[in-house]
């Protein structure tokens, strides 16, 4: 066994990955840490009630859980960007009868800040971050509280920026995971 498997409590080297839009249910994340892997509730699109519900119910289960949480957009949208990219889509979205709003992009921190003093006032044993990484502050606040702290990388200028940051542990991802990668940036 190595350091993280002992860390981390597992019997088997196997991390059940967060799924947000709901794939990873209590029952899943319960079911992989109590066959010896880490299962991990997905708080991305969650209202910070229904995160603090869902792990209250892997908690019942008495098994050692992350949670993983999306970091606030590290790169504020190009409103001129992200209106050229409606209009070269629309053409697309006609097939389907869809009208592409010509509004303003909507920035949205799913819940950030109440995420983070969630897992600050009731700690779990690991989080982690993807699309970006919460600063300084929140990495040293949780790991006081208790918690290890994942970020998500892709690229190497990435992981050292992660290690620097106070990381405990990095997840290595491309976009062949899950049909998105965990990228800081849209470059």
């Amino acid at each position: 066994m190595s350091a993280l498997t002992t860390d981390l409590d597992l019997k088997v080297p196997v991390i059940a990955a967060p799924m947000a839009g709901g794939a990873s249910t209590p029952a899943l994340v319960a079911a992989a840490s109590r066959a010896g892997g880490l299962g991990f509730l997905a708080a991305g699109y969650k209202t910070p009630q229904a995160l603090s519900d869902q792990i209250d119910a892997v908690r019942a289960e008495g098994v050692s859980f992350g949670v993983n949480v999306f970091a606030p957009n590290p790169v504020p949208v190009d409103v001129d960007a992200y209106r050229a990219y409606t209009r070269a889509i629309q053409v697309d979205a006609d097939r389907y009868g869809i009208t592409l709003a010509d509004g303003e992009p909507v920035e949205d921190d799913d819940y950030f800040e109440d995420k983070i003093d969630l897992l600050l006032a009731s700690p779990v044993p690991v989080v982690s971050f993807t699309f970006g990484f919460p600063t300084p502050g929140v990495i040293k606040a949780l790991r006081a509280a208790g918690s290890l702290v994942v970020l998500t990388v892709t690229s190497e200028a990435e992981a050292l920026l992660a290690v620097d940051a106070g990381a405990d542990l990095l997840v290595v991802q491309s976009s062949a995971a899950g049909g998105h990668s965990g990228t800081l940036t849209p470059l």
